[in-house]
């Protein structure tokens, strides 16, 4: 029982998926997490993330594991948590190397399909995963889908507001190109490009807030009997 979300970044998705599954007694996945692991193993390493071989060699070797602890998701990366050091703004402008790997990619979709039914054999009611292409290329055949997305303004003013909270500095301008820059990057890659599934309910969240998006994605999922 798997619910895929997928949307460009700063779309309000993992705010999303993480509340659609305490609402419906899921567990929550956010894939994303498992690339950015790879690009800070590989840059703790010394290897550039240009270099595909190698990067794909941080990624097959990869220990990822998904924890809760006082109530918040946290990534254990080889071992250790490097929850906070895996959404920096520097981390994210370096990603594109590593998205676009297909070696890398490839590990990841088997430890993403791993990590959901290594859950789901724990005996929960489905898992709720996140990302730019569950819908289209992790789990094509999930229970349920939904594209979810927001103008590039309001984007720009959450990921500077999540900034912010974290204590690190944040250029507007620079910000919103950025988010600009990885949108056409997500939909240009050769490998699983952001694009929505044929069958994923589109949800804009422009005008939305956390709560009555919730909201949108419990009505659909109560019409298939997921609720």
């Amino acid at each position: 029982m798997v619910i895929a979300i997928d949307g460009p970044a700063g779309s309000g998705k993992s705010t999303a998926a993480r509340h659609l599954a305490e609402a419906l007694g899921f567990t929550y996945l956010n894939t994303g997490a498992m690339y950015r692991a790879v690009a800070f193993v590989a840059k703790e390493g010394g290897i550039g993330l240009s270099h595909d071989k190698q990067v794909g060699e941080v990624a097959r070797k990869l220990r990822f594991a998904y924890q809760i602890r006082d109530g918040q998701q946290r990534f254990f990366v080889n071992g250790e948590d490097r929850t906070r050091e895996l959404f920096t703004a520097a981390l994210t402008e370096q990603l594109k190397p590593v998205v676009n790997n297909l070696v890398v990619r490839e590990a990841l979709v088997r430890k993403m399909r791993e990590a959901a039914r290594a859950v789901l054999a724990q005996g929960v009611r489905g898992v709720v995963m996140e990302g730019r292409d569950i819908g289209t290329v992790v789990f094509p055949s999930a229970a349920l889908k939904f594209y979810i997305h927001a103008d590039l303004e309001e984007r720009t003013r959450r990921r500077a507001t999540e900034l912010q909270a974290r204590g690190e500095p944040v250029d507007l301008d620079g910000l919103r190109n950025q988010i600009r820059y990885r949108d056409d990057t997500d939909r240009a890659r050769s490998v699983g490009p952001l694009v929505p599934a044929a069958d994923a309910i589109d949800v804009d969240t422009t005008h939305l807030d956390e709560q009555a998006t919730l909201e949108r994605l419990r009505k659909e999922a109560r019409a298939r009997g997921l609720a």
